[in-house]
Parts: structure tokens; C-alpha cells; sequence
């Protein structure tokens, strides 16, 4: 039970990404890439205290997940700032059916009935929001950039399962520090803000970053990855929940829709992995950019 409570706990404050986001947006004027840097620069610099548990880990691997990340965060802030947070998010968490694609063909893993089944129905989903978003110049750009955040997180998944060795938390680390460091040139104009602005940004690093993935990594401890991908379907779930009640943003008719079929898809094939009876599903991303 509590190592439940703690990937519960680990989503829901994963979830409040969005509503982050769009506050400094909206509020404070600042831009994506400002938003990504800083708030992977606090996050990273709150789980530095686990680098030296890097030992061990291929440079080359964690550098190029480093550079996915990058793009991941970068995108997904971006996608978040330019369409509505459920298309963001929905869209980014169709990643794992992308991990399962690559598992097939580049590690030749099986693709059973019930992770065919989870495929069609998830790309039907990520279809409607895609078409529906293309009507809209506002949503345009912003689906566009969760789609490209969906890939790059799961080419960074399939590139980390050849890191053997290395602490997670560690990981996560290097991943934002790393973030932070490539996205800085593009914040470089907007560093100066506002005190109740950087107060929020470091409040997300923290909170919303950082002690997700101590909780998330604790939780892992005893439950199976197919168990905890599902509680984390609670972020996708709650992140336009908090957006809605805090900025007033309502997501259109079809993004309801086109959501629906990218959880059942996730539903199907998490719970496969958890019953064994297909691939093994990736659980929420230990350096996850929400």
C-alpha cells in the first residue's frame, strides 16, 4: 500500500505541470524556453545531491538520452504553451505505444494481439486530436510539438535501456542539469523575472520535478512497472483537471475524445504487461518533463 501511495502521490504532483506552465505564461509572459531552463535547472540542481550514484553508466548512452530529454522538455513546454495542456499531455503520453513499436523492431520484442490492439486504438486517439487541432492555427503548432515530444521520449526510453548501471535518481539529474544547460541561450533574455514568478518556477523544480522522482523511484521498489504505469495514468488524467480549475481552460469536444482513445490504448497495453501475457510496458518516465 505505500509504496502505492507513493506513485499516487508521485503523479498527482507530476500532473501540476500544466497549470504551471500556463500561469507563467499567461501571468508572467514568460517563454517556453525560460520556463524548461529554469525549471530543469532547480529540479536538477535538487537531485544533485545523487550524482556521484552516476558511477558506472556508458557516457555516451546517458549523453544522448540527455539530448532527447532536452528536446523532450523543450516540446513539451512549448506544446503546452501554444495548445491546450490535455492536448500537451495526451499526446506526449503516447509514448509508450511508440517504446513498443521500437521494442519490435529494433530488439525484435513481440507484439502481441493485446499490444496490436492498444496500438490501433491509441493512434486512433492521437489521430482525432491531431486532426481536429490542424483546423485551429492556435492548436497548430502546439500539436505538432507534442507529437515531436511523444517521439523523442520514446527514442530516449529505448536508448536508456543500454544504461546498466547508474542510480535513477542520478539519472534524472544529469538529465535536467543538462536541459537546463542547452535551453539556457534561449532563456538567456528573460532570466531576470518577477520574485512570485521564480517563486513558482522553483516551487515546480522542486515539487512538481524533483520529489516525484524520489517518490516514483521508491514506489518502484516493490510494485511491477506494469502496476505503477497505470496509477500514473492519473497525471494525463488530473493535468487539464488543474488547468480548467485554476486558468479556466476547457479542452475542445474532439481532445475529449481523441484522450480516450490514448488511455484506453495505455489501459490495454499496461494491463497485458501486467499480466505477463505481452511486452513488458515502460513505466512513467523517471525524467519525466511534465
Amino acid at each position: 500500500m505505500k509504496a502505492r501511495l507513493c506513485i499516487i502521490l508521485g503523479a498527482m504532483l507530476w500532473s501540476f505541470g500544466g497549470v504551471g506552465i500556463k500561469v507563467l505564461r499567461c501571468d508572467y509572459h514568460l517563454s517556453p524556453a525560460t520556463i524548461a531552463c529554469v525549471r530543469s535547472l532547480i529540479g536538477g540542481l535538487a537531485l544533485a545531491w545523487a550524482l556521484p550514484r552516476l558511477r558506472g553508466a556508458r557516457p555516451l548512452s546517458v549523453a544522448v538520452t540527455a539530448v532527447m530529454f532536452t528536446v523532450v522538455v523543450g516540446t513539451f513546454v512549448a506544446a503546452t504553451v501554444r495548445t491546450s495542456a490535455a492536448n500537451a499531455i495526451f499526446l506526449q503520453y503516447f509514448f509508450p505505444l511508440l517504446v513498443a513499436i521500437g521494442g519490435a523492431v529494433f530488439f525484435r520484442e513481440r507484439l502481441g494481439r493485446w499490444s496490436k490492439l492498444a496500438l490501433a486504438v491509441g493512434t486512433a486517439g492521437v489521430l482525432v486530436i491531431f486532426l481536429s487541432g490542424w483546423q485551429q492555427d492556435y492548436d497548430r503548432r502546439g500539436v505538432l510539438l507534442g507529437i515531436i515530444s511523444a517521439v523523442a521520449l520514446a527514442i530516449m526510453f529505448l536508448v536508456q535501456r543500454s544504461i546498466r548501471a547508474g542510480s535513477p535518481l542520478a539519472l534524472a539529474g544529469v538529465y535536467n542539469l543538462t536541459a537546463a544547460a542547452c535551453l539556457l541561450p534561449l532563456a538567456w533574455g528573460q532570466l531576470s523575472m518577477p520574485w512570485p514568478a521564480l517563486g513558482i518556477i522553483a516551487a515546480m523544480g522542486v515539487f512538481q520535478l524533483a520529489l516525484p522522482y524520489v517518490l516514483v523511484i521508491h514506489g518502484l521498489r516493490t510494485l511491477t512497472a506494469g502496476e505503477a504505469s497505470l496509477i500514473a495514468l492519473l497525471e494525463p488524467v488530473l493535468n487539464p483537471v488543474w488547468v480548467w480549475a485554476i486558468v479556466g481552460e476547457v479542452p475542445a469536444g474532439w481532445t475529449f475524445i481523441g484522450a480516450g482513445g490514448i488511455l484506453l490504448g495505455l489501459v490495454i497495453h499496461f494491463l497485458a504487461a501486467t499480466r505477463r501475457t505481452d511486452i513488458s510496458a515502460p513505466v512513467q518516465p523517471l525524467a519525466t518533463p511534465d
